[in-house]
């Protein structure tokens, strides 16, 4: 437990696009990389609508030229979508999907990048309200960079591509 002091040495130490984008800091924030705008949300601040997050979130991917950058990833600790039978982070991933999945499909965001399980997962294309070829983008967890990897069993469902319990992802 870091007894609330969650993100202060990152703060503290690294020095984000924020201000650019009008970001919070290292928390939420955003940047342009040849072809590619990349979004990086908090999943540890409130992402519900009308929050500062949710209503810069919205604003940023308004903004987003395609001309210039036509792909558009939005990255976060937390996924959306995860098959590891663990109910208290699906209870998370869940309440994330209600508050912003349906932002990611009208802003035709096309992967969603996220860590938090040690292991790698790959979900079907046009992923939206739990079904492939619907609208959404791809969902990605690439949570296995060295830590122990998971042991926790799969829940059945129909969206998972790939899943791997395996270092290098």
């Amino acid at each position: 437990d870091s007894a609330g002091e969650c993100g202060v040495p990152t703060s503290r130490r690294f020095k984000m696009p924020a201000e650019k984008s009008g970001g919070n800091g290292v928390y939420w924030y955003s940047f342009d990389h040849g072809l590619v705008h990349t979004v990086m949300i908090s999943s540890e601040h409130d992402l519900s609508p009308g929050s500062d997050q949710y209503d810069w979130l919205r604003r940023d991917l308004m903004s987003v030229d395609r001309s210039l950058t036509p792909f558009l990833i939005v990255e976060s600790h937390r996924p959306l979508y995860n098959s590891e039978d663990v109910p208290a982070n699906t209870v998370v991933s869940l309440a994330m999907r209600d508050e912003i999945e349906d932002l990611l499909v009208d802003h035709n965001v096309d992967m969603f990048l996220a860590g938090h399980y040690h292991a790698y997962l790959r979900t079907c294309g046009g992923l939206y309200q739990s079904k492939c070829d619907n609208g959404g983008p791809v969902h990605i967890t690439v949570g296995s960079a060295g830590a122990e990897l998971d042991s926790y069993p799969l829940y059945t469902q129909d969206w998972t591509t790939i899943f791997l319990k395996a270092w290098g992802y």
